[in-house]
């Protein structure tokens, strides 16, 4: 979407529904109808959906009303149910970060078009990571599975393989959360120090995504299989804590 005064490409800022203004010559009976859909805090008929863009070289907010906006909660729902009843865990992955990155883009961080942004962004999302860090408490099972996660990456960090599959290198983006990668991080990449790092959780979901997407992981090697198990687990957690926050 381009600002109409200078040109540039504007930030999708929100999207939402909200109910629209009554006619002056509304009837009683329409009035009536407004006034208890107000009232129940159900808009039904009354609904109207708003996208709004904002131009930061205008500094200037556009809003789009559109009679219904897309659902997009059924998609991400059913792509995480789906991941649930599938079954081999590449499969299940591949459907659990469909969910997670649509969710994450149309719900949550509406402004950002690319997934690197995206990620950053839940990287620095503390509400997220508080209640993400107490469903790893309170899970003994999942708490398992991080510290053989763990072990296993610290005998042999992840590598980004879909760059190049001969050489794959351990990615920048490790121990990071801003918006650019420090140059002088002297972190050990490739790893998660522990069940609570947030940051570093989020880049192996991630790094586990580009090495499958890109070709770099194999159904029939079993460190691949036990990476992307674990992805998916880990994951799924998180998935579930969101899409009820939906409902």
């Amino acid at each position: 979407m381009r600002c109409d005064k200078c040109g540039r490409n504007m930030v999708k800022v929100d999207r939402r529904e909200e109910m629209t203004d009554l006619d002056d010559d509304a009837t009683d009976g329409q009035v009536a109808d407004f006034l208890a859909a107000e009232m129940s805090s159900d808009a039904g008929a009354w609904s109207v959906g708003v996208i709004e863009y904002h131009c930061a070289s205008c500094n200037a907010y556009y809003q789009i009303q559109e009679d219904e906006l897309t659902n997009y909660k059924s998609l991400i729902v059913g792509w995480h149910e789906k991941a649930a009843v599938e079954g081999d865990y590449f499969s299940r992955f591949v459907f659990e970060y469909l969910a997670f990155i649509a969710h994450l883009k149309n719900n949550v961080y509406f402004g950002e078009t690319r997934d690197r942004s995206v990620i950053q962004n839940l990287k620095q999302d503390f509400r997220r990571q508080s209640l993400y860090v107490q469903s790893v408490q309170s899970n003994a099972d999942l708490l398992k599975a991080f510290e053989a996660l763990i072990r296993e990456l610290q005998r042999s960090p992840l590598r980004n393989s879909s760059m190049d599959l001969d050489y794959p290198e351990i990615d920048k983006w490790w121990n990071c959360s801003g918006r650019k990668p420090l140059d002088n991080d002297s972190g050990q990449g490739g790893i998660i120090r522990t069940p609570h790092d947030w940051e570093n959780t989020i880049e192996f979901w991630y790094g586990v995504r580009n090495n499958l997407f890109h070709g770099g992981k194999s159904p029939n090697i079993q460190r691949d299989l036990f990476l992307v198990e674990h992805a998916y687990k880990t994951l799924a957690v998180f998935m579930k804590s969101e899409i009820s926050a939906l409902e």
